[in-house]
């Protein structure tokens, strides 16, 4: 895009000025700006001057109730009439998409599966501890026997030593005989 001056513009800006004297939005002042300013390689969002991120932005959207689901709130005049004639259900389906309820199930909905991921992940770990301390006590238990075995060769061999001692003393012993007669 260019100015009016005919130069090419480096970035622009589009900002909403809401009253919140209500307290829609989930914070402690009177007025809420949101302001995006975009770049030449990247957009930058404020709210009341401070940067913040773009899932930032539209988590108080939402909390605030606009929805990205039914961003502009019409109830369309067929729809009116069919909710008269609706099934408990599709009315109650209907009026949580008008409240702007439905982007609370699903957060509910993705909570709650990241709960089951993270309890699978819990048990597999589970398993993962219990696996390890059980070959821990059986290492730990061929740790001991090995320390018997070493032991037991330990005296095995000094048997072996004290047999061939003697032996070879009584060998000599003899050999002197011979020599002396």
């Amino acid at each position: 895009s260019t100015t009016s001056s005919g130069a090419t513009a480096m970035s622009a800006y589009v900002e909403i000025v809401f009253d919140n004297s209500g307290g829609r939005f989930p914070v402690d002042h009177e007025e809420v700006v949101l302001r995006r300013t975009i770049g030449l390689k990247k957009d930058e969002y404020f709210m009341n001057r401070k940067r913040i991120r773009k899932s930032d932005v539209v988590n108080l959207l939402e909390s605030a109730g606009f929805s990205r689901s039914n961003p502009y709130y019409i109830v369309q005049q067929g729809k009116v009439a069919a909710l008269c004639t609706m099934k408990d259900r599709e009315r109650l389906q209907l009026l949580k998409e008008v409240a702007g309820t439905t982007v609370y199930d699903e957060r509910r909905e993705e909570s709650l599966q990241i709960l089951r991921d993270s309890t699978s992940k819990r048990e597999k770990i589970e398993e993962v501890i219990s696996y390890i301390e059980q070959r821990l006590e059986e290492l730990n238990s061929e740790k001991e026997e090995l320390a018997e075995c070493q032991a037991l060769d330990k005296k095995r061999r000094a048997f072996e030593y004290c047999l061939y001692n003697s032996e070879l003393k009584d060998a000599r012993e003899k050999l002197d005989r011979i020599d002396t007669r």
